[in-house]
């Protein structure tokens, strides 16, 4: 049995699966990161207006294929470019830690670089920009996006 699918407009098309073809996801990834250059020097806000429309694009047209685990993956990268991009925004470790402890979070902080990828997921990170904050900030969330759409009567019922 190959695992080889039917493809058909980006989707592949398998007796057990519907999945995005790997192209597809890889040009979709590189659109992003052109989108959100670290130096691009524009708010975050701004990013995430821009971004957004490409998201719900994306993930309107390939709802019908199995993608969950490809979407949540691209919705991780992306906060982490975000949250590099803010990172870089405030400049110095002092802004960020300004923000962790309107969080309530208790110094002492470690100072990071606020210039490095790798920083971008660390916890000191994730605390000041938690995932709720980029729903709240508007953007876009891939994993909400109900997807693997079958449209058969089976389908109707199964979701009804």
């Amino acid at each position: 049995h190959s695992n080889d699918g039917v493809k058909f407009l980006g989707v592949e098309i398998g007796s057990r699966f519907t999945r995005i073809q790997a192209k597809k996801l890889t040009g979709f990834k590189q659109k992003l990161k052109r989108m959100t250059k670290r130096n691009g020097g524009k708010p975050l806000e701004q990013v995430i207006k821009e971004v957004n429309p490409l998201l719900r694009g994306f993930s309107q047209y390939f709802r019908i294929a199995n993608t969950d685990r490809a979407f949540a993956k691209i919705a991780g990268w992306l906060r982490r470019r975000l949250r590099s991009i803010q990172l870089r925004l405030w400049k110095k470790p002092t802004r960020l830690h300004r923000r962790l402890k309107q969080l309530g979070y208790k110094p002492p902080f470690r100072s990071i670089s606020m210039t490095s990828w790798r920083n971008s997921a660390s916890p000191l990170a994730s605390f000041a920009m938690p995932n709720q904050w980029f729903n709240d900030l508007g953007l876009v969330n891939l994993t909400h996006d109900r997807t693997g759409y079958v449209f058969s009567n089976y389908a109707e019922r199964k979701y009804a």
